[in-house]
């Protein structure tokens, strides 16, 4: 009976561990995300999720749906990367900035061809 009692303890403590090491991750869940490029302003979703301790990112827009080439998060530092076919060329497309809270944001650059902002706010 002990020892029943102990495994369900180092369980609930596993799966609280887990839970908690994947709230405090603070760019995951959905974001409503705009670019403002030379191009002019784009808006989207970006969906962020954990799957098997990796992050992935999702573009959403009118366009249909696209997978960002990467993410990482340090802290409160996050980069996206993403492709995108430009007049029948790819653009590799690299976002850099902060989280803060609900909010992230900070500066793209277009394939070393141009530069501009995002921002996002997170979507409850």
């Amino acid at each position: 009976m002990k020892k029943a009692a102990s495994v369900i303890l180092i369980l609930m403590l596993v799966m609280s561990f887990v839970s908690v090491a994947s709230a405090q991750n603070p760019a995951i869940g959905s974001w409503s995300f705009t670019t403002i490029s030379p191009e002019g302003e784009s808006k989207s979703t970006l969906v962020i999720s954990e799957d098997g301790g990796k992050l992935k990112a999702m573009a959403k827009g009118e366009r249909g749906e696209r997978a960002y080439d990467s993410i990482e998060v340090k802290g409160n530092d996050i980069t996206l990367v993403l492709t995108i076919s430009y007049n029948g060329s790819p653009m590799t497309i690299t976002y850099t900035g902060k989280i803060d809270k609900d909010t992230m944001g900070g500066e793209a650059d277009f394939g070393g061809l141009a530069t501009g902002t995002w921002s996002a706010a997170a979507q409850k």
